[in-house]
């Protein structure tokens, strides 16, 4: 069996949809009538609505790493890059604190052999305003996608591209009413996005089963 869990905060459980209308519903969907007769898939979502990577670096040891994924989408960003005026002009996680905490949580899924870490990136927010800094909430969250793309480069992990398979489209096509989390159509490319980069890391996974397989019984 191989297992999967979806890893992040609202944007990752699709917050304002039906189950099965979000981006993880329909990847499962895909990918067990991909896969199905040739392994059997496990998926699981754990998510925590406003949380940021502080948040996932305290629970990661309870609910990710001793569940023992083979596979670990992760999906952070618009909480840390979030501007309070409670804060005085300071994002909730600065950039080089997010940076830190993904590196800490690669190290830490690599310590439990998780073999695949796939990162994505944030789909485009219709919020209309300015933040503390002078950016809009959704200029501030690329420049953390940014550091998502970074991160997943240095350290040899797959990424999912949203925000770049989304260009194309203006943020209120993708999101609902609260102008925050995606709609209907915006779960679709989620889905057409993550999929096939899920798909390439489970191919890897087979593959690899089969060479050490094929290796005990010489």
């Amino acid at each position: 069996m191989y297992k999967t869990i979806f890893f992040g905060d609202s944007f990752t459980n699709c917050n304002g949809l039906p189950h099965s209308d979000t981006w993880p519903t329909i990847v499962r969907d895909t990918l067990n009538k991909q896969f199905g007769s040739r392994v059997n898939l496990k998926f699981e979502t754990s998510v925590a609505t406003q949380e940021n990577t502080r948040g996932a670096l305290e629970r990661l040891q309870r609910d990710i790493l001793f569940a023992e994924p083979n596979i670990l989408t992760v999906q952070y960003g618009t909480n840390d890059s979030t501007y309070l005026m409670s804060n005085r002009g300071a994002p909730l996680v600065s950039q080089d604190t997010f940076r830190f905490n993904l590196l800490e949580l690669v190290n830490k899924c690599r310590l439990f052999n998780i073999q695949r870490l796939i990162f994505i990136t944030n789909h485009p927010v219709a919020l209309d305003r300015y933040d503390i800094n002078g950016l809009t909430p959704d200029e501030n969250t690329q420049l953390y996608d940014e550091i998502i793309r970074e991160v997943a480069s240095t350290s040899a992990c797959h990424l999912a591209d949203v925000r770049r398979a989304m260009e194309n489209y203006k943020p209120n096509e993708l999101c609902l009413d609260d102008q925050i989390h995606v709609n209907e159509f915006g779960a679709k490319v989620y889905a057409e996005t993550i999929a096939p980069v899920i798909a390439k890391a489970l191919e890897g996974l087979i593959d690899l089963e089969n060479q050490q397989l094929q290796v005990s019984i010489k």
